[in-house]
């Protein structure tokens, strides 16, 4: 093999050995291929972002909402008014508060799980974002299979708490 090289060895061989081998203009596609990969990450992070605050802002409508419907639920009436109503409404308070007092209980129970998953969530996309951050050219190939793994597992992800959100919608 070194014989046929020598043999035919021209300035353009030369270069191309001296190279590794490797193509200049494959090596700049190689890197506007990397370039438009970094780009789409960027673009996935950011909408991640995006996603994460609206989230948010349900997160909190819903804790407010149930926040304030427990508070109403939970409000005592003015004992005049109370002392002389007892008597009269006490059967039809007692049947009526166990259908709001289950509905309450059932919208906190959502509110928690909204919160669990909004948590998991936020802790997942700073682990993506980090991730992201991170790469470079100069990243090893162990660094992005370790990456990789990490992004595949979602580590802060519980797939149970996940079903339960999932079953909770309508």
């Amino acid at each position: 093999m070194d014989e046929i090289v020598r043999s035919n060895c021209t300035d353009r061989m030369r270069s191309y050995l001296e190279s590794g081998c490797s193509l200049h203009y494959q090596n700049i596609s190689n890197l506007r291929h990397l370039h438009s990969c970094e780009r789409e990450l960027e673009d996935y992070i950011n909408e991640a972002n995006a996603v994460l605050k609206k989230l948010q802002r349900l997160v909190e409508d819903a804790y407010d909402a149930t926040l304030t419907a427990n508070l109403s639920a939970v409000k005592v009436p003015d004992y005049s008014t109370a002392d002389s109503k007892m008597n009269h409404e006490y059967h039809f308070t007692e049947e009526k508060q166990e259908q709001p007092a289950d509905e309450l209980d059932r919208d906190s129970s959502l509110v928690t799980v909204m919160i669990l998953v909004h948590n998991m969530l936020k802790l997942d996309y700073t682990m993506q974002e980090k991730i992201v951050r991170s790469l470079s050219l100069k990243s090893s190939s162990a660094e992005i299979e370790s990456y990789r793994l990490m992004w595949d597992l979602r580590p802060y992800v519980d797939g149970s708490v996940m079903d339960l959100a999932w079953k909770s919608c309508p």
